[in-house]
């Protein structure tokens, strides 16, 4: 492993390649994938910018299975969680109350995700390449995933199933869709449909399609980045009681007991509290990977900015299979920006996603970028860059603080089967959103 060094310098490293084999793209996108049935217009998907609202209680046309879970209407975001940018928020997923839930109940149910995609080895095969591990590793996996309410609408990547593959849509979630998250709190399942859900791609201009529901606005969409550590305590809001309770992850996970005071907030129209936590910050830090895709063998670059000038800088690899590589490390310019080089990409090993993030040592701000590898010739999902005051798991441009970043490529393409004209955001999808809200989660 060669030492790396600050821009100018580029350092050379060997990326391990994924052993996983990555999700497939289909060249269509439908508008319905899991989800529309709310009010407000209906319209179609027309360019590379386009993010359709998913309702809750939706499955739409392409969903991967039946049912699997039950999403809880009338959840209002907290309103310390708005931005005051105008567009989308940015939260680490293991901050205390950023999910909700009830107390000794889950709403979505493993087991029964579990067998049918045992029973639908098709589906199995496109759910599990989505979510970057293999097909014999599903039942394990889905074990070890939590279950959540969304407090906040919430950008993702959705993935319906058409035509043998996993579908990727830019996707908006509302607030009290049922989800799974994985150990890093990042949200990888869509329980009413079952569909798998990965880091969104952020839109310097994103235009929301679909029906919106009452109360939607640009300051109250969240993007949700995956800690950098593995979460042992999940600290979840129950919006019966207003009271939080600590539940453990996985399958087999236990309730403790309720805190605070406690209100009631389940009226529609009434305040929640807010996450604690920000993850603003002074610096903002975004990364972007080059090519990307990149060819097995090709020497991939990754591009740091945003951070404090001549921070020392951790470069942190999470392998599809949920494993972590050793920490790489580099330190950022008088600009804040750095380069680091992983020559041979891949080479001798399956194509894959995973996941890097660069964390800042001293203030632990961090930006966060996917990396797909492909064999000469291939195609696969896409992915993506973003970054964070905290840590960030989306697949498009991103930082924190409120600052526009570039446009990412969208995943799918095409039109939806319904006609209309999308909803334009007056805002951007900034590198890692605008600035939060600083009224605190419970």
């Amino acid at each position: 492993m060669r030492q790396a060094s600050r821009t100018g310098r580029t350092p050379r490293a060997q990326l391990s390649a994924p052993r996983l084999v990555g999700a497939a793209l289909c060249a269509a996108a439908l508008l319905s994938s899991c989800g529309s049935s709310s009010p407000r217009s209906a319209s179609g998907v027309s360019g590379g910018s386009e993010v359709a609202a998913q309702p809750v209680k939706s499955s739409g046309a392409n969903p991967f299975m039946p049912t699997v879970g039950s999403d809880k209407p009338g959840i209002q975001p907290p309103t310390g969680v708005a931005s005051s940018g105008g567009g989308p928020a940015s939260y680490k997923a293991d901050l205390p109350g950023l999910y909700g839930g009830t107390r000794n109940h889950t709403s979505c149910d493993a087991a029964k995700l579990v067998s049918f995609l045992e029973q639908n080895p098709d589906k199995a095969r496109a759910w599990a390449a989505t979510l970057g591990i293999r097909q014999s590793q599903i039942s394990s996996y889905v074990s070890g995933l939590t279950s959540v309410l969304l407090r906040t609408d919430t950008r993702v990547t959705n993935h319906g199933y058409v035509n043998g593959v996993a579908d990727p849509l830019q996707s908006v979630l509302e607030a009290g869709t049922a989800v799974f998250v994985d150990k890093y709190g990042a949200p990888v399942v869509k329980c009413y449909c079952g569909n798998p859900l990965t880091p969104p791609v952020l839109y310097s201009a994103p235009r929301y399609t679909g029906r919106l529901w009452t109360g939607f606005s640009t300051t109250n969409i969240t993007i949700i980045n995956q800690s950098t550590t593995i979460i042992k305590i999940f600290t979840l809001f129950d919006p019966n009681t207003g009271k939080t309770f600590q539940r453990t992850p996985g399958e087999g996970g236990k309730d403790g007991p309720y805190s605070g005071s406690g209100t009631s907030t389940s009226t529609p129209g009434s305040s929640t509290p807010a996450p604690s936590g920000s993850g603003a910050g002074s610096e903002n830090p975004s990364a972007s990977f080059s090519p990307n895709p990149v060819t097995i063998g090709d020497t991939l670059t990754l591009s740091m900015s945003g951070f404090a000038p001549g921070a020392s800088l951790t470069i942190k690899v999470h392998r599809p299979d949920g494993g972590d590589d050793a920490d790489r490390h580099t330190t950022a310019g008088s600009d804040g920006s750095a380069t680091y080089s992983f020559p041979n990409a891949g080479a001798g090993e399956q194509p894959g996603t995973y996941t890097i993030t660069v964390v800042d040592d001293a203030t632990q701000a961090s930006a966060q970028a996917q990396v797909t590898t492909v064999p000469a010739g291939g195609s696969s999902a896409p992915g993506g860059n973003s970054g964070s005051g905290g840590s960030s798991g989306s697949s498009g441009s991103s930082g924190s603080g409120g600052s526009s970043g570039s446009s990412g490529s969208s995943g799918s393409s095409g039109s939806s089967g319904s006609g209309g004209s999308s909803t334009p955001a007056p805002s951007s999808e900034p590198s890692a959103g605008s600035t939060p809200g600083t009224t605190p989660y419970p």
